[in-house]
């Protein structure tokens, strides 16, 4: 069931916070969180844009879910994946597809102390795959969104909206993609790599660093290994907390016991054709900032680096 919403504002995406003065640390880093939050501004401002011109415009046919209303969807079961991650599965309607494209995400909301909260996700289905969609959900101990997931029962009715997102990938448009995620960022590097490895014309290189803290913490982590199979993909885990690296590790998977530092992430892409690399970072935002200005110290142009 859906409703339309009532207030345009109401629906529009949360405003990026900006930085504490605290936040910068002064010696001139390139970009500096003030300069990060001037790109999510700008993005914010461009997804708000879309959401208004858009209330106007005729949906994707046969999409479950549209930018400019919330939908409610009905969660139709629930599994642990770790300690502190869910994955969630909903039911949609009719046999329709939820109606996203690669690289997109879409909006829960959530109520609580009679305060709104929104948070995204990126689904982790198949972009076409009819009647049900997933989400994975890392539930932050003082966590204000997370803390309300945690208690979603089966049968729940949950809102929705989307998608969003301006990510547009194209096939073959770059030689090499650099992907460098932390946690559940995994969620929309793993979209594209699927549609990647899938499409026997797309030529794509794909190079994805993941970081985490032990094996157990890796999401995903056997979808990844059967896409090690295709010649254009390579990985590699860091996992700053796994004592037995050697032991625990899988067939094709390659994993160091370390951080995924800034100067490792750039000698990388010095090596490689900087014009046709493609780099996509999605995690913590220390993480995001220290791998953007990875990149950006290797000299990657601005327009071939995507934070999502």
């Amino acid at each position: 069931m859906s409703r339309p919403a009532t207030d345009i504002e109401d629906i529009l995406p949360p405003k990026p916070q900006a930085p504490h003065p605290s936040d910068c640390c002064g010696t001139g880093c390139c970009p500096c969180v003030h300069d990060i939050y001037e790109q999510d501004l700008k993005t914010w401002r461009r997804q708000c844009d879309l959401i208004r011109g858009s209330t106007q415009e005729e949906h994707q046919t046969g999409a479950a879910i549209e930018p400019h209303k919330w939908t409610e969807f009905e969660i139709i079961k629930i599994d642990q994946v770790n300690k502190n991650t869910i994955l969630y599965s909903f039911k949609i309607p009719d046999n329709k597809s939820l109606g996203i494209k690669v690289g997109q995400h879409v909006i829960v909301k959530q109520t609580k102390n009679g305060r709104l909260y929104t948070r995204q996700y990126t689904p982790i289905t198949d972009i076409d795959k009819q009647s049900v969609f997933e989400v994975l959900i890392k539930i932050y101990p003082n966590g204000k969104v997370t803390q309300v997931i945690k208690n979603w029962k089966v049968g729940d009715l949950i809102p929705w909206r989307g998608p969003f997102g301006d990510f547009l990938y194209t096939p073959n448009t770059y030689k090499c993609i650099l992907m460098l995620a932390a946690g559940t960022g995994i969620a929309p590097m793993y979209q594209i790599v699927k549609s990647i490895v899938q499409n026997e014309d797309d030529e794509t290189a794909v190079k994805l660093c993941y970081a985490s803290k032990t094996f157990s913490d890796v999401l995903l982590r056997s979808e990844l290994a059967e896409f090690c199979q295709y010649w254009n993909f390579t990985m590699c885990y860091y996992l700053s907390e796994e004592k037995d690296v050697r032991g625990n590790k899988r067939y094709r998977e390659e994993a160091e016991a370390r951080r995924l530092s800034k100067a490792e992430v750039q000698q990388e892409l010095e090596r490689g054709p900087l014009h046709s690399t493609l780099v996509l970072v999605c995690g913590t935002k220390s993480f995001e900032k220290d791998m953007v200005n990875s990149a950006k110290n290797a000299n990657v142009p601005d327009e071939n680096i995507y934070k999502f």
